[in-house]
């Protein structure tokens, strides 16, 4: 393929991986450093200035507990979360950054070139600001981030690209360390979003906890010695979670395992048959059949009642008991496609499909003598783009009829939150005012006109909020503040005055917000004043620290 690379990232909560499309028009995963596919997600504080990132780091784990970070991805978006070491204090998106230098360095050593475009990732429930942690986790590595996508629509690109027959599909995406059920539409030239749910504290890292449980529980039983003793000891703790880990893979292909657990000088062996394993994580599955019953029940009320296709995404897909119930609960097909690869695949394949794109505009502009940033393609000449299509096709070597399967693909998401501002209703209580609901097709953008409260005031707080409710008027408890951004009016107003605010939903579901104010002419874009995200000061300057320490 000659032209820029534009390189998909799953960024994943126990590993991750990067893939590109090679010069076939196949996206293909790359190896590591280590020759493996997928790098864990696991990030160890050496030293000031050294940080391991990958198999390296998690073999330390349980003998650094304290300079080691796992499953960062689960704090993307909280304020709350940060560590320390070696004097410097660190956010989620620092920790994911390393990860990314890791799986971005490998593939960069491998390519023999300088990586820089990239499509991240992101569970398909995360809101605004997690989808934010996540890009600035792009750009504190280095990277020019093009879009954050969500993980069940890149493995359903993956899977789409090469269906010929229009389809429903359920996209069943159980990782490391979050869960995404997600419905999709495939037809000729379409990926359409139906709805999409989950959990982002639900993944593979469950079974392990309800593993380690288990040998806690049976070391208790067998020394007397309380669980509770073994959980508080890092090294420990560390240590019987990549037993459990282990344990986990090995009842894929085995009915039973046996895992010494230490412990203040006592030995105990424990046994650990698959049945049992099933028994102690039952309810966890359940949970994942439950959140897939719910969207099933919102398909159903937008008026799609047959799915042709369930996919089993994600690594703890390969789990017996998850491919086994899903087979038993669901009478539709069910196909594992792919599990810990179909993702960056399908993030590669959209950012292959945005090169493309540009380089088509590129052809058209020559043709019509415009700027190829004011082409609109839906209005062009089909003579003008079929030459345009001819000429990047010969251009990168594609066969006309696979870049057209591509760059015609069109592909609709959906939100998987709501989106409001805090007001106040007939009783003067504050309630959330939502503008935009869950599920609705993205883009969109919704304008409503809001009142100002007092006489004479001066100013009005625009509180941004999110929730997964769908309803157009909610609690305040019900959600969670996104942002805040201050209209001022430059004088006092009556009592009244009419403010009208819209919002806009992008793409890559990233909210804005724009208030009026028609009586003076104010007006405010909303910056979203975050305690979880980082400032453009604040990324610069972590940038520049964190680009200046060694990553291996």
């Amino acid at each position: 393929m000659s032209g820029k690379r534009v390189y998909g990232i799953d960024l994943g909560t126990t590993y991750s991986c990067i893939s590109h499309v090679d010069e076939h028009g196949k996206p293909v995963v790359l190896a590591n450093a280590e020759g493996e596919m997928t790098t864990p997600s696991v990030v160890y504080f050496e030293s000031p200035d050294n940080i391991v990132v990958g198999q390296s780091a998690k073999e330390v784990v349980s003998i650094h507990p304290d300079l080691c970070v796992s499953t960062v991805k689960r704090a993307m978006g909280d304020p709350n979360w940060e560590r320390s070491f070696h004097g410097q204090v660190y956010k989620p998106q620092d920790v994911s950054s390393f990860i990314l230098r890791k799986v971005v360095g490998d593939a960069a050593n491998l390519m023999g070139e300088t990586i820089e475009d990239v499509v991240i990732t992101c569970p398909a429930y995360f809101g605004v600001n997690e989808k934010e942690a996540t890009k600035q986790a792009g750009i504190l590595a280095g990277l020019n981030v093009l879009y954050v996508i969500p993980e069940p629509t890149a493995a359903a690109l993956a899977y789409g690209i090469e269906q010929d027959q229009d389809q429903v599909i359920l996209v069943y995406d159980l990782g490391g360390g979050t869960f995404d059920i997600t419905l999709i539409e495939i037809k000729a030239g379409q990926i359409t979003v139906i709805c999409t749910g989950g959990d982002h504290q639900l993944g593979g890292k469950d079974w392990d906890d309800a593993i380690v449980s288990y040998l806690t529980q049976k070391f208790e039983e067998s020394t007397g010695t309380p669980a509770d003793a073994l959980l508080d000891d890092q090294e420990t703790y560390q240590e019987l979670l990549t037993a459990a880990e282990r344990c986990k893979k090995s009842l894929s292909t085995r009915q039973s395992v046996t895992e010494g657990v230490r412990f203040g000088g006592e030995k105990v062996k424990v046994d650990l048959t698959r049945e049992t394993f099933d028994q102690i994580t039952a309810g966890l599955l359940e949970r994942t059949l439950s959140l897939t019953e719910q969207e099933l029940a919102k398909a159903r009320d937008k008026g799609f009642t047959k799915i042709d296709k369930l996919l089993l995404v994600g690594g703890s897909t390969y789990m017996p008991q998850v491919i086994d119930t899903v087979k038993a609960k669901f009478s539709f097909e069910v196909r594992q496609f792919d599990p810990n690869q179909a993702v960056a695949k399908g993030a590669a394949l959209f950012g292959y499909k945005c090169y493309l794109d540009e380089q088509i505009k590129i052809r058209i502009a020559e043709q019509t003598g415009q700027d190829a940033e004011k082409v609109e393609v839906e209005k062009v000449e089909a003579k003008v783009m079929e030459k345009a299509q001819s000429e990047v096709a010969r251009a990168h070597g594609l066969a006309l009829p696979g870049l057209k399967a591509l760059v015609e693909k069109k592909i609709t998401n959906v939100t998987s939150k709501s989106f409001g501002m805090v007001a106040y209703n007939e009783d003067r209580q504050p309630v959330v005012c939502n503008l935009i609901l869950v599920d609705q097709k993205v883009p969109t953008s919704a304008c409503e006109p809001f009142f100002t409260l007092e006489e004479g005031q001066t100013e009005v707080e625009m509180r941004c909020m999110e929730s997964q409710l769908p309803e157009k008027q909610i609690r305040v408890e019900s959600s969670k503040e996104v942002g805040l951004a201050v209209l001022e009016f430059g004088r006092p107003l009556a009592k009244g005055t009419p403010i009208e605010v819209a919002f806009r939903l992008g793409p890559d579901g990233l909210l804005s917000v724009h208030g009026h104010e028609q009586t003076t002419g104010r007006e405010v874009h909303a910056e979203f004043k975050t305690e979880s995200i980082m400032s453009r000061e604040e990324v610069e300057e972590a940038k520049s620290r964190n680009l200046s320490l060694r990553v291996a």
